[in-house]
């Protein structure tokens, strides 16, 4: 992958450097050819990065095909030689000899681009990204429950993809038929085919919504543009090119303040009978629970009844999405409400303006309590290892399946260790369960345990109670579980 991005920078960087070269040194149909092939090999470089080789070679078959008749075709055949050519590349008729050559070629030249996310707020933004899909989620549900809306989105996506690579090959064309008239300018006309391509992915993966919104802000720079270059009096074309540039900061200003608005939080909601308390986890952070960057945490007390919290809670969450920290948790108590986040380890200042911020919400003081968790074993201890926790899980995960109307059973998996071998073949006595050596240790023995159930709620909580005390009975420790169909 390494190599891949490097030979690409390099290309990239390469081209960079030499557009002011041809422009100095070059004539005006040696500079339109050289922006011919910079364009292309973007393109290519672009494929070759997020498709991998055996996608690069299969376009560029495509694309020597469509260019080999565009040359030998007269002008006036281009326009749909250039639609027969984008459909070429979307129908992908060789896909058979592509599915070949990623069996030939090595894994790295095949994996399309994976983009990690560094740095020690990593967990923050990947917690971000899943509030982001979950914000989306009925979107994403009708793909499963509303035929026609599957359908439309679908026909749109490679609709838009066909129009962007018409556009594409058309622009080329006409570059190519008129070079001794070439300007840079022509540049810009490939404007439109990267906001159709932007369309069709925000189409693809977020919805109608997000694309219109896309598409509403992409129309400021092209018109900023065209007065620019219009024959209208100065100050005429000045003032309204600044208008709409002001215009256009506005909206911007706007997206970015709704942005940090599109906030979401999804509960495993349960009452721990235990600890006396109603308790709304974060099932978004289930995942990135074990990190060693947001250590620092904090509980926020707060003495007010939950219909008056209920009301400030979209701006709770808006105030850690701007900060950059996670709430884990609230609870409803017979004292109040208490919040749990998480904090960068760097950001303890932010601890004590969160409590600032909930004490100016609420008008009222909040009982803070500070404390690092680097192994998490509070996190544990109040809501991860709890039964009620565990079980709420799962039932919130099997539900989620039926409301995607994915009506088949289900198969609970729980991953679980042992200190003695005794324990886990006595526990393989009773439930399907596979030895996890690889992640094993000398002193623990790691296992799966899986059963298949039909999705009703009454009986999974039944069968996962069971498990939970077999699992305390035979001396085995609870690590994580999942649901499966």
């Amino acid at each position: 992958m390494k190599r891949r991005l490097m030979i690409s920078a390099s290309m990239v960087l390469l081209l960079i450097v030499l557009i002011p070269i041809a422009v100095l040194l070059f004539d005006l149909r040696d500079q339109g050819i050289f922006m011919i092939v910079m364009i292309v090999t973007f393109v290519y470089v672009g494929i070759y990065v997020f498709g991998g080789v055996p996608k690069l070679i299969v376009y560029f078959i495509y694309g020597i095909i469509t260019t080999t008749i565009l040359i030998l075709s007269p002008q006036p055949y281009h326009l749909p030689i250039a639609i027969i050519g984008s459909l070429l590349f979307v129908l992908n008729p060789l896909s058979t000899f592509e599915t070949f050559l990623e069996k030939k070629l090595n894994e790295e030249d095949v994996l399309p681009l994976r983009i990690s996310i560094r740095g020690s707020y990593w967990p923050f933004y990947s917690y971000q990204k899943e509030m982001k899909n979950f914000y989306h989620l009925p979107q994403a549900r009708k793909l499963f429950t509303i035929k026609w809306y599957l359908h439309a989105r679908q026909i749109l996506t490679v609709a838009l993809v066909t129009l962007g690579t018409i556009v594409f090959i058309n622009n080329l064309s006409n570059i190519a038929n008129s070079l001794d008239n070439f300007s840079w300018i022509n540049f810009f006309n490939f404007y439109s085919v990267i906001i159709i391509f932007i369309l069709a992915f925000f189409l693809y993966k977020k919805g109608f919504t997000s694309t219109i919104r896309t598409l509403v802000i992409s129309v400021f720079p092209p018109v900023i543009f065209l007065v620019l270059i219009s024959d209208f009096p100065a100050p005429i074309k000045y003032s309204f090119a600044g208008g709409t540039f002001l215009a256009f900061l506005v909206i911007l200003g706007l997206e970015l303040a709704k942005y940090y608005q599109r906030v979401a939080y999804d509960a495993y909601r349960y009452y721990d009978v235990d600890q006396q308390m109603e308790v709304f986890a974060n099932a978004l952070f289930e995942p990135l629970i074990y990190n060693e960057s947001f250590t620092k945490c904090g509980t926020f007390l707060i003495k007010v009844k939950p219909e008056d919290f209920q009301k400030q809670w979209h701006s709770i969450l808006v105030y850690a999405n701007y900060f950059r920290f996670i709430i884990t948790a609230y609870t409803f108590e017979k004292q109040g409400i208490t919040i749990h986040a998480h904090f960068h380890f760097r950001n303890a200042k932010r601890v004590e303006k969160f409590k600032t911020f909930l004490e100016s919400k609420f008008n009222r003081e909040v009982v803070i309590n500070q404390f690092d968790d680097p192994n998490k074993h509070q996190y544990e201890l109040n809501f991860f290892h709890r039964p009620d926790y565990i079980v709420a899980r799962v039932l919130a995960l099997a539900n989620l399946l039926k409301e995607l109307e994915i009506k088949t059973r289900i198969i609970v998996s729980m991953i679980v260790y042992f200190e003695n071998e005794e324990d886990l073949l006595e526990i393989q006595k009773i439930y399907s369960t596979l030895r996890l050596d690889d992640l094993s240790e000398d002193e623990y023995i790691t296992a799966r345990m899986d059963v298949s159930l039909i999705n009703v709620d009454y009986v999974i909580e039944a069968k996962i109670r069971e498990m939970l005390l077999e699992l305390l009975i035979h001396s085995g420790k609870f690590v994580r579980i999942s649901v499966f169909y």
